[in-house]
């Protein structure tokens, strides 16, 4: 980390984040030197845990909008993740919105972002998974659409081949007629998404529900519930002003959204018990933050602006630190704070 802090950082900081990020992706996609670093999945038996009956080497896991169509899957397998998320993945081949689309606020260890769902397309990604020779960390494909039946479509389409999808009702960075046309019938979508289920399915939860409707939020758990659904992906993330991004606006994730993510996965604890599983989804920077999310009430957790921060091995420190945190706790292992967690109420919101 240090070498990294110290000489790698810098230099990527120099250039555009665009820039910088399409970089970063392409390093690693080649396996070989991350399978020198990186070493695979954090092996500590008392990380080990399981996500809707998938095991997993630790609770750590990379969220979606690094690798948006499984081109370095094969490197990023080897930095020390418990799960992977690639995607957003679309149906078709997508542009997204102009540059600059992507931001950092170093000082907060955030990031911006108007991506607008660039995509090369589903076969595209169907074809990377397929060519993928070594798996030894499990993949959770998250995939996105403009309107309910791409959604349902593409989540059919997606399911061989990958150990469970997870399905994004909205993204804030398209137009709101995109948005909407989801959004309108998000109830009977989660119906339709739990009849094509045929493996580990969750629903993002919409940032709609979180920001303008949280009184929406306990029916659209109760549907996931009724329709089968194995769990949800909660998100603190939110929008700012942006006057760096083409669009002059855009999401904010990293470290200050750490407080609302840890809040929605109480709400949703609160409400649905053990009936869902919860995988939480920004602002864990460190091994005490993944530690919180996990007691409030998460199954596992997913990070990716703290990479740009910390460096490439961040899944590795970050499961050191939370190690370091069972101990000072008097914590035995991941797998027994679940259990302490599901014996008394959620840990409540700071």
């Amino acid at each position: 980390m240090d070498l990294y802090q110290r000489l790698v950082r810098p230099c990527l900081f120099r250039l555009p984040p665009d820039t910088a990020h399409d970089l970063a992706l392409r390093v690693l996609a080649w396996p070989a030197p991350w399978r020198l670093v990186g070493r695979g999945p954090f092996p500590n038996p008392r990380l080990a845990t399981d996500l809707c009956g998938i095991p997993l080497a630790n609770p750590v896991g990379l969220a979606p909008g690094l690798d948006k169509d499984c081109d370095a899957l094969a490197g990023l397998m080897h930095l020390g993740f418990g799960f992977l998320a690639p995607g957003a993945i679309m149906r078709d081949v997508r542009a997204g919105n102009p540059r600059p689309r992507l931001g950092r606020l170093v000082e907060q260890e955030a990031l911006l972002n108007c991506m607008g769902l660039p995509s090369k397309g589903r076969a595209h990604a169907i074809a990377r998974l397929e060519r993928l020779q070594e798996r030894t960390v499990p993949i959770v494909a998250e995939l996105q659409g403009v309107s309910p039946a791409e959604i349902v479509e593409t989540t059919a389409a997606l399911q061989p081949h990958a150990d469970a999808t997870a399905v994004g009702l909205e993204c804030p960075n398209t137009a709101a007629a995109e948005r909407e046309s989801v959004l309108a019938g998000v109830l009977d979508l989660v119906y339709r998404l739990g009849e094509v289920r045929t493996r580990p399915l969750f629903a993002k939860v919409p940032n709609h529900f979180r920001l303008e409707r949280p009184d929406r939020l306990p029916a659209f758990l109760d549907a996931c519930i009724d329709a089968g659904l194995d769990g949800v992906i909660a998100s603190g993330t939110g929008r700012a002003v942006a006057p760096q991004l083409s669009l002059g606006q855009g999401t904010i994730s990293g470290r200050p959204v750490f407080q609302a993510t840890r809040d929605l996965v109480c709400a949703i604890a609160d409400h649905a018990g053990d009936r869902l599983a919860i995988v939480a989804a920004g602002g864990v920077s460190t091994g005490r933050d993944a530690y919180e999310m996990l007691g409030a009430g998460a199954s596992a957790v997913m990070i990716l602006s703290v990479l740009i921060y910390r460096g490439p091995l961040a899944p590795r420190l970050i499961n050191q630190e939370l190690l370091a945190v069972l101990e000072a706790e008097g914590v035995p292992s991941v797998r027994a704070l679940a259990e302490r967690r599901h014996a008394a109420p959620a840990i409540p919101s700071a």
